[in-house]
Order: structure tokens, then C-alpha cells, then sequence
């Protein structure tokens, strides 16, 4: 399937992801705890400051109608999101410690904004995470120093506000 396709697909499909989230109950609301807002600004500067995306682990919990980003760990310090083996982050970021996985999207040029949306290339790792652990997973963005998009992704698809964090 073709990334405009697959991009044109999560455009349309993200306000029924949404309708779906609120009927069932599923979380509406992201909070990032204190020590994972540290940790995502760390991983942001040093993805910044190496001019490259940079990976992470990722804690996170249901609280009713909240997820919860509780931690953070990155992956290997020079682990560019596009050279990392997703089979290696895959292992690394599995159940019980870690519910995903967190990444940066920059831009190499000032005069452009970062994505704000998963790629089709993060869809497919999503989908390998949700094959290889049977759970949903907890998948977040980070695209400018304070604010992240976040889903949870595996039998069903919730696609949550972006935030500032």
C-alpha cells in the first residue's frame, strides 16, 4: 500500500477512531507524569542536538478515561528511529516493563514543521509490536520541544489529542 494512501487512510479513519474511543469508553485524555516529561524533553534535545530521530521505551497505564505516560527509556544513545532494527526495539519495548515505544519527528531544515502524524513506516512497526506482544500498545510522537500525538494501537485504534507535555 502506497504511504499516500496509508496517510489518506489514518486522515479519514482518525474522527471515527475518535467516535469509537468515546463510546467505548476507551481513554480521551493524555497526561504525561513528571519524570516521563523530563525524559521526553531529553530525548527531544538530543535528538535536536544530533540532527536525528531518536527512540525510546515507553511506560504507560488506563486510567479510566486517561492514558498515562508513567516512563521513558531511551534506546541506545546514538539510535536513529530510522536505523534502529524495529525487531531490536521490539524486544527491548515489550510487556510487562514497557507498553511501546516513543520517537522524535524533526526536520533538518528550519523552514519546516515536523510531521505530527505516525508514517506509514511507524504504522508498520506498530502493527509488528501488536503481532509480536498480543496487547495494544501505547505509540507516541514527539514533534516539537513540548508537545507529543499520541495512540494506542492493536485490536483497536485510539487516536488521542495532541499535547503539551
Amino acid at each position: 500500500m502506497s504511504r499516500r494512501l496509508l496517510l489518506g487512510a489514518a486522515v479519514v479513519m482518525a474522527p471515527v477512531a475518535l467516535a469509537l474511543a468515546a463510546w467505548r469508553g476507551a481513554p480521551r485524555t493524555l497526561l504525561v507524569a513528571p519524570d516521563a516529561r523530563g525524559s521526553f524533553q531529553a530525548l527531544w534535545a538530543a535528538s535536536v542536538a544530533a540532527r536525528a530521530e531518536r527512540v525510546a521505551c515507553l511506560a504507560s497505564t488506563v486510567d479510566g478515561d486517561t492514558l498515562r505516560i508513567l516512563r521513558v527509556q531511551p534506546l541506545d544513545a546514538g539510535a536513529d528511529s530510522t536505523a534502529v532494527s524495529a525487531a531490536a526495539s521490539l524486544e527491548t519495548c515489550g510487556p510487562p516493563t514497557w507498553q511501546g515505544t516513543v520517537h522524535t519527528h524533526i526536520t533538518l531544515r528550519d523552514d519546516q514543521p515536523a510531521p505530527r502524524m505516525f508514517s506509514g513506516s511507524d504504522r508498520g512497526v506498530m502493527l509488528m509490536w501488536w503481532q509480536r506482544w498480543k496487547a495494544d500498545g501505547t505509540f507516541c510522537l514527539l514533534y516539537a520541544p513540548d508537545e507529543a500525538h499520541c495512540e494506542i494501537d492493536g485490536a483497536g485504534l485510539v487516536i488521542l489529542p495532541s499535547t503539551r507535555y
